[in-house]
């Protein structure tokens, strides 16, 4: 073993319980914080219509793929659709995330007003075609306003 592997190891020894929980701590804290923010969220326009029951949720993807997200199902129409939200450190181009809202499941008639939509400011097209990107202001955070921007969005494209 080569001596900065070593040396990166033994550092790793003995900071990785207290970086892990650090790590857990900020993965729990941000997913709450996306959760409250699809909770929260009374004006969905005409188009989505929130299932009073449903429990916003989210997924784990956070150590391989850095990726934190809250999603919340719903109707469009007769259609049942799931739209989540999440913050992609994985496919970001810089340290920093983008924001995503997009169609977690849906039929092929929404897919297709998403991907019609044309960029403008921070704005747009996911890489998939099953949603919006934003590429936030690193030096002037707030997930709720970024993130109620970006559904609001996301809502005028799909109506």
């Amino acid at each position: 073993m080569k001596n900065e592997m070593r040396d990166f190891l033994s550092e790793g020894m003995k900071r990785y319980k207290q970086a892990s929980k650090i790590m857990t701590e900020f993965f729990r804290n941000t997913q709450s914080e996306l959760q409250e923010i699809l909770k929260k969220r009374k004006n969905w326009g005409y188009t989505f219509k929130p299932k009073e029951t449903t429990k916003v949720r989210s997924t784990k993807y956070w150590d391989e793929y850095p990726l934190i997200n809250a999603s919340i199902s719903g109707t469009i129409g007769n259609n049942p659709v799931t739209i989540q939200i999440a913050i992609n450190w994985f496919w970001s181009d810089s340290d920093y995330p983008y924001f995503v809202v997009r169609f977690y499941d849906a039929p092929d008639k929404l897919y297709e007003k998403i991907s019609s939509f044309k960029k403008h400011g921070k704005y747009e097209m996911a890489k998939d075609e099953t949603g919006l990107v934003f590429y936030a202001d690193p030096e002037d955070f707030n997930l709720e306003r970024d993130f109620n921007l970006l559904i609001d969005e996301f809502l005028q494209a799909i109506s």
